[in-house]
C-alpha cells in the first residue's frame, strides 16, 4: 500500500491526507485516526471504516480556531498518552494536519518554540502551509 502520509513521533504519531487514513491503519496498526477537517466522514462513511475514528474539526473563523486547535492537540496528546498510535488528518495533509501537528508538539513539550516545532513539522512534511489565522491561532495559544 501507497505510504503518503508522514511520521511526527516515530511509532506513535502520524498524520497527512483523508485519503491516506485506511493505508495508515494498515501500514502502522493505529488504533485511532482523528479527522481534522470541518466536514468529516457521513454516519454511512464512518461505518465503513475499519478503525476507530473521532471527528474533531479546526474551525476556520478566528473567535473559534484557537480553541479547536487546543481541543484537537490535547486530545491527540491524550490518546498518545494512553499508549495508542494515533493517525491525524486534514484533507490534503498540508493545511489543519500541520497545525495539529504544530500544537501536538507543544503540547508534548516536544519543541521549545512554536518556530521550533512549525519547521519539525515542515522537515516531516514539506507540503505543509499554516495559513495567516491558524499561525494567529497558534501564537495566541503558545507565545
Amino acid at each position: 500500500m501507497e505510504k503518503n502520509y508522514d511520521v511526527l513521533v516515530k511509532d506513535r504519531l502520524y498524520f497527512g491526507g483523508a485519503k491516506d487514513a485506511g493505508a495508515a491503519f494498515s501500514n502502522e496498526s493505529i488504533d485511532v485516526v482523528i479527522d481534522v477537517r470541518v466536514n468529516g466522514l457521513s454516519a454511512e462513511e464512518q461505518a465503513k471504516a475499519n478503525y476507530t475514528y473521532m471527528h474533531l474539526p479546526i474551525a476556520d473563523e478566528e473567535q473559534e480556531a484557537a480553541s479547536s486547535i487546543e481541543r484537537v492537540a490535547q486530545e491527540i496528546v491524550k490518546v498518545y498518552e494512553a499508549g495508542q498510535k494515533v493517525f491525524f488528518h486534514c484533507g490534503s495533509g498540508g493545511g489543519r494536519a500541520g497545525v495539529a501537528a504544530t500544537a501536538v508538539l507543544m503540547e508534548l513539550g516536544l519543541a521549545n518554540t512554536l518556530e521550533e516545532a512549525e519547521l519539525t513539522v515542515k522537515k516531516a512534511r514539506p507540503q505543509v502551509t499554516i495559513r495567516p489565522n491558524m499561525s494567529e491561532a497558534l501564537t495566541k495559544l503558545y507565545k
